[in-house]
């Protein structure tokens, strides 16, 4: 599939997630969907409730797409027994497709300068940023990852952090469920801004 094509799935919000059921990648919406607030007061409050979390070491380093292929593969593991997984080698081909374009990239947690403690998968287009999965193995690693993520995204100058849907852990984190309406009005700010 083309990087155009693909990213006009996006645009309609759409998001992918695979199974080896399927012929054809699939293509979801969630109602509600789920959203990380980039305002200073919302990730202000993010940063308070993981400041546990931060306060663990004193080297975690935020790097962009400097792994950008291992942070996929690890991505694509099942996170326990018997977890299905639905980050197929077609959905590492996709997002190669996207970082090939500038399209997608990988947020990254490092301590002691050699040691990827955690990352993320990101698809960005205009000012969103939609944020597809995530793995961590050192712990606290992971909070750590979601604030400086969204720290930089607002930098950036992001104005909206897609995460598709929620778990008890986003929503404690400060995730917001809006419903499908409210979510492509704020998509189509985001992309023509």
């Amino acid at each position: 599939m083309d990087h155009r094509a693909i990213l006009g799935l996006y645009a309609q919000g759409l998001f992918p997630m695979d199974d080896d059921g399927f012929e054809e990648l699939p293509w979801w919406v969630a109602d509600p969907r789920t959203v990380l607030p980039l305002d200073p007061e919302s990730r202000a409050k993010l940063r308070r409730r993981v400041r546990r979390s931060i306060a663990v070491r004193d080297d975690w380093e935020l790097r962009v797409s400097t792994a950008f292929d291992t942070v996929v593969e690890h991505c694509g593991r099942p996170r326990g027994a018997g977890d299905g997984v639905w980050l197929t080698p077609r959905m590492h081909a996709l997002y190669r497709v996207l970082h090939a374009a500038g399209h997608a990239h990988t947020f990254e947690i490092w301590v002691g300068g050699d040691t990827l403690a955690a990352g993320l998968i990101a698809v960005t287009l205009g000012r969103a940023a939609m944020l597809e999965s995530m793995w961590h193995r050192v712990p606290h690693a992971g909070n750590v990852l979601v604030s400086r993520t969204v720290d930089a995204l607002a930098a950036a100058g992001a104005t909206l952090c897609d995460i598709q849907t929620s778990t008890p852990h986003t929503l404690r984190l400060g995730a917001v469920e809006i419903t499908r309406a409210e979510y492509e009005r704020r998509l189509q700010a985001a992309l023509q801004g």
